[in-house]
């Protein structure tokens, strides 16, 4: 895996398919664990978890939706 910054509080993400698994798995458990005790967690991050899996859920829709690079 590999992480670079592209500016102030933006990052790219180079992953293979395994790491990306396991970080989603992992932010799923934090979110299921936060939702399941509220008073762990501050309601703004929970919200804000809830944003970014709803986010690449969507973006990986669009990917399996388009067309798969060729080579």
């Amino acid at each position: 895996m590999r992480v670079m910054r592209a500016r102030e509080n933006v990052f790219t993400v180079e992953a293979t398919s395994q790491e990306l698994s396991a970080l989603i798995a992992g932010a799923r458990m934090s979110l299921d664990v936060m939702r399941s005790r509220p008073d762990a967690a501050p309601s703004d991050a929970i919200e804000m978890l809830e944003r970014v899996l709803d986010d690449f859920d969507r973006a990986r829709a669009r990917l399996a939706s388009s067309d798969p690079p060729s080579g």
